[in-house]
């Protein structure tokens, strides 16, 4: 099985050495993204970043990988069987709420103890998870128009609009 690892811009170095230490190279083929951290594992291939990173995300049949936003749902489009590790060291949650939200949906899986994770790496091979499907946002256009971002604002076209700029003008 061919894994991917990433921690995507901030150094996860608990997470990489967790990896080096409990995934071996005779079951896996691992390559890890460690950006600027400091462990650099030994038994496994490892990249700090990469132009060609979403062909290594391509390539992998796995991504293990923290819970930052851009990262989940990158690998959550790319259709990737996922497995969440979040950095609980972290001062704010959002990657534990995040990772949270793949597993109850059932979108991927979470390791919540690094002393678990060649067990969470075994059972996420063997699952398979629901597909993540994009909710198309179609409020840009509205947005920008708002903030009379590349738009001519016309007053017969949404008078709503138009006034709130006008107001927000008028005050400054």
């Amino acid at each position: 099985m061919n894994i991917l690892v990433t921690v995507g811009t901030t150094p996860f170095d608990a997470l990489i050495s967790a990896i080096d230490h409990q995934l071996t190279a005779d079951d896996f083929t691992v390559t890890c993204q460690i950006a600027s951290g400091g462990y650099q594992p030994t038994t496994h291939a490892f990249i700090r970043f990469s132009e060609q990173f979403a062909e290594l995300v391509n390539q992998a049949d796995m991504v293990i990988a923290h819970g930052g936003a851009a990262t989940v749902f990158e690998l959550l489009e790319a259709g990737k069987k996922l497995l969440l590790v979040p950095n609980l060291s972290r001062i704010d949650k959002h990657q534990q709420d995040l990772a949270g939200f793949v597993e109850q949906q059932g979108y991927g899986m979470v390791c919540w103890s690094l002393d678990t994770l060649a067990e969470c790496v075994r059972n996420c091979a063997r699952q398979d998870f629901k597909v993540y499907q994009k909710e198309p946002f179609f409020m840009a256009d509205s947005i920008l128009q708002y903030f009379n971002i590349g738009f001519d604002i016309n007053p017969d076209i949404d008078p709503d609009i138009s006034s709130d700029i006008n107001s927000v003008e008028d005050e400054h």
